[in-house]
């Protein structure tokens, strides 16, 4: 990678994320996980799709690629694989 691509990379930290990712409210547990969870609230629909409200991760790497793939969730699934829990009934 040349320097100047590198420079224009920013370095992968908590306060980075927050600002990647400013949909979501970013935080640090007192057991040093981090969390995010949606500043919005989702339907039973993007459930189903496999968004999810609330994702953890043991750092800021883990955190990080659990965002991307919520963000690249956010459109249609490619693999037709939910990611989080068990689909919602939405038949009420």
């Amino acid at each position: 990678m040349s320097s100047e691509k590198a420079a224009s990379v920013p370095a992968l930290t908590v306060s980075g994320l927050r600002e990647a990712f400013p949909g979501w409210s970013i935080w640090r547990s007192s057991a040093g996980r981090l969390w995010a969870t949606r500043n919005g609230r989702l339907t039973n629909e993007d459930y189903n799709r496999g968004l999810c409200q609330t994702i953890d991760g043991d750092d800021v790497g883990q955190l990080a690629e659990e965002l991307h793939r919520q963000a690249a969730l956010s459109g249609d699934l490619p693999d037709g694989k939910a990611r989080c829990s068990v689909p919602l009934d939405t038949s009420r």
